[in-house]
């Protein structure tokens, strides 16, 4: 139970936020900062957006307990209900005491919903829309599919240091002298899984540099599938903000040429300077404007294409629990985005004959992965190869293809959820 200065005010803030990550189709932190606009908070920002975020990730939940313990399961229900089980001094002893039976009943209720129907239950517990609990139960059984969903609701954070900017061994002296606590993966040293840290690590002077960035072991993992040499000429065809791209020049010294494709104005205008601040030697990097599901290379060497596509990013629930609620409410969001995928590796695998290619997503759901591949896979001079970089599990064991394509799965790697295969092409 936790314990927070916070009382009515913070109901309305909190169905704010959720009303406007439903409205608007955006994440938390953007919803959170919408809502902060128009409301007058009395505990600092950190108080909410930790209790705020802790409503969203568990908005199933706090539905159910809501609906039972207040007769409602509107979103301002839900933030009584939050308030109810994790505070003492909102409620009175008097009114505490008295919803105390009805929350031993709720839980009780809830127990009799997982002997009845396994995938409500985890649905409910775990605030993810049944739909997709239904779509992972057919490729795991129920106590793996339980520690995923598990791992998906933890939240993990990594950190790669830039080796462009700074030398791996003082960046960890100054990580340590800073009170950054970090375990060192053996595999790939440049990537620090983080324990623990005094003050936030935006404020350090390696990350104002661009010396150390936030990157996800699964992210790093897709790039490292993709194996950059110096001299590559690679087709980053979804690139912006540029954490792959910049993951690129650093395996290969600055050495390798990247045509940088995006379909968006604004993320490709802040691409430059953040890839110039990490020290790209941005004389290799040829940004483009345009929709790569109608990209049109004509005498263009290519040797390799990263395709991390557009995605519903339900891999990085953790991170942004605002997707739980935005799949819950638009189920059709997921075939929208498997059509766009499918669209630009199509269009890119028909132009560069003799590459090779990394298709990804951070997603956790097959309509955007195996599928996706499956529908692929007939297609002349397309060769599937497992991609062997990170001890990646096998796809979901429901598809033909499973075994020669990859999953970062959060309950094994300790890391986001994503999809990774690898295409050569004849």
């Amino acid at each position: 139970m936790a314990e927070f200065n916070l009382g009515a005010d913070f109901v309305d803030f909190a169905a704010d936020v959720m009303y406007i990550i439903e409205d608007r189709l955006v994440s938390m932190d953007k919803a959170f900062h919408y809502a902060r606009l128009r409301h007058r908070l009395k505990a600092p920002l950190r108080v909410y957006y930790n209790a705020v975020s802790d409503v969203v990730r568990n908005y199933a939940y706090l539905s159910f307990m809501a609906k039972q313990l207040l007769g409602s399961s509107s979103r301002k229900a839900i933030a009584k209900a939050w308030l109810l089980l994790n505070t003492n001094d909102h409620y009175s002893r008097r009114l505490r005491k008295r919803l105390r039976g009805r929350v031993e009943d709720a839980e009780a209720r809830l127990s009799e919903v997982k002997d009845n129907d396994p995938l409500t239950y985890l649905s409910i517990k775990y605030s993810f829309p049944r739909f997709i609990v239904e779509e992972l139960s057919r490729g795991m059984g129920l106590n793996e599919l339980e520690d995923y969903l598990a791992s998906l609701n933890r939240r993990v954070t990594w950190l790669r240091v830039n080796t462009l900017k700074v030398d791996l061994d003082k960046a960890i002296r100054l990580l340590e002298d800073e009170g950054v606590e970090f375990t060192q993966s053996r595999r790939y040293p440049f990537m620090l899984l983080v324990k623990g840290y005094r003050r936030p690590m935006g404020y350090l002077r390696l990350f104002k540099e661009g010396a150390v960035v936030p990157q996800d072991l699964a992210s790093a993992l897709v790039v490292l599938n993709l194996m950059p040499e110096p001299g590559d000429v690679i087709i980053d065809a979804c690139a912006a903000p540029g954490m792959k791209t910049s993951l690129i020049m650093q395996l290969t010294d600055n050495k390798a040429e990247v045509i940088a494709v995006d379909v968006s104005k604004g993320r490709l205008s802040k691409m430059k300077p953040i890839l110039r601040r990490m020290g790209v030697d941005d004389s290799r990097i040829h940004l483009m404007r345009l929709d790569s599901s109608r990209l049109r290379l004509s005498g263009v060497r290519v040797d390799k294409v990263l395709i991390d596509a557009p995605c519903t990013s339900s891999g990085a629930a953790s991170k942004d629990p605002g997707i739980k609620l935005i799949l819950a409410n638009n189920p059709g969001l997921v075939k929208r985005q498997s059509l766009l995928q499918s669209s630009i590796l199509l269009n890119l695998i028909n132009q560069v004959r003799g590459a090779s290619l990394i298709y990804s997503t951070c997603s956790i759901l097959p309509e955007e992965g195996e599928e996706v591949i499956e529908r692929l896979n007939s297609s002349s001079g397309v060769n599937l190869i497992k991609p062997n970089v990170g001890d990646l599990s096998d796809g979901y064991g429901n598809y033909s293809i499973s075994r020669v394509v990859g999953r970062v799965m959060p309950h094994i790697h300790n890391a986001e959820g994503f999809f990774i295969s690898k295409i050569t092409i004849n």
